[in-house]
């Protein structure tokens, strides 16, 4: 199997115009073989990167980040709800502050260092996207029935076609994954160890296709009109700004691809990625008479809130943009331990 590696996504608060482009140098000089990241939006991405001089307890779990730039909202951090890694430049503003993860931005390996640990962190989301990756490749040689993953005797995943549920061996390194044997096992064999993550098939597919530079999108939807058949059978924090703004319009009115550029205003190639998300969570098809006949509600409930793991709105008065998305209690992420002990 081929060693391809997720792209992951930073968000980034607090940083000077100057700063950023600093850290865009240096996320383009990583050594290859690493974890592919990407700057993102703050609320959505996989690790956080906070500017130390911007940042401020303003009580005992709560941190205030000041914006960085003229069109940044400050942010506002709930340290016992933060659910993923996180570290801040040097130097602190305060010796108050004492956090776990810090990098110095005239430092190329200390911040190399700081995304390898993140990237530890992002362990089974990592292995989650090689198992999705390999479950979109073998789909049409694969009956139905038991699978069992593993690598040098070791069982690293439980594949149930039967009820389509997914066990994941947390403590499994994404290269075992790449390297595993896939074994058709009796109906027998369908227990999932209770240390296990439970994932399913379509959190795999989705995953993979969010985060891989593949285009995997199927020929036909880019020459057909796309029909809207039911939300995504995933958990609503992963369900990005762009598709939602896709699901509601294709829930109003099929569309081809180059209408739905239009539509929506998404860039072809990120129109390609949310799409592809969506057939393979079984959310969208080609053929008219599997069209759903309800409609995705795009309400408030549906919408970005203002409060999502930790994160809190700007404060009144602070400049404008989108505020970040709901609040998800769970993540793929184990929550970061942000100051040390």
């Amino acid at each position: 199997m081929s060693s391809e590696q997720p792209l992951l996504s930073l968000g980034l608060a607090g940083f000077t115009p100057e700063q950023r482009e600093r850290l865009h140098l240096l996320l383009g000089q990583l050594p290859l073989g690493g974890g592919v990241w990407r700057v993102g939006l703050f609320a959505e991405a996989d690790a956080w990167l906070v500017s130390g001089e911007k940042s401020r307890l303003v009580a005992a779990d709560t941190l205030k980040i000041l914006a960085g730039l003229p069109t940044e909202r400050a942010v506002q951090l709930d340290l016992e709800e933060v659910d993923r890694p996180i570290a801040f430049s040097l130097p602190l503003c305060s010796d108050d502050f004492d956090p776990k993860h810090t990098f110095d931005l005239s430092v190329p390996a200390s911040l190399a260092a700081v995304l390898k640990h993140f990237e530890g962190w992002l362990r089974p989301l990592r292995s989650q996207f090689v198992l999705g990756g390999q479950l979109i490749a073998r789909e049409n040689e694969l009956l139905p029935g038991i699978y069992h993953v593993s690598h040098k005797g070791q069982l690293l995943a439980v594949m149930d076609f039967h009820e389509w549920r997914i066990g994941i061996l947390r403590k499994a390194d994404p290269v075992d994954f790449e390297l595993a044997q896939w074994d058709r096992r009796p109906l027998q064999a369908h227990d999932i160890p209770s240390h296990f993550q439970r994932s399913s098939l379509t959190h795999l597919r989705w995953i993979y296709a969010q985060r891989t530079e593949r285009d995997v999108l199927p020929p036909r939807y880019r020459s057909k009109p796309v029909y809207f058949r039911h939300a995504p059978a995933v958990p609503m924090r992963w369900i990005r700004d762009t598709q939602l703004i896709l699901l509601r319009e294709l829930s109003q009115a099929a569309g081809h691809f180059d209408a739905l550029l239009q539509r929506t205003g998404l860039t072809p190639a990120q129109l390609t990625r949310d799409l592809a998300s969506l057939y393979f969570a079984g959310s969208i098809t080609t053929t008219p008479d599997k069209a759903g006949t309800a409609s995705f509600e795009g309400g408030e409930d549906s919408l970005p809130g203002r409060r999502r793991n930790g994160l809190t709105q700007a404060q009144p008065g602070a400049p404008g943009g989108p505020a970040p998305p709901p609040v998800r209690k769970h993540d793929l992420t184990a929550p970061a331990q942000l100051r040390r002990k």
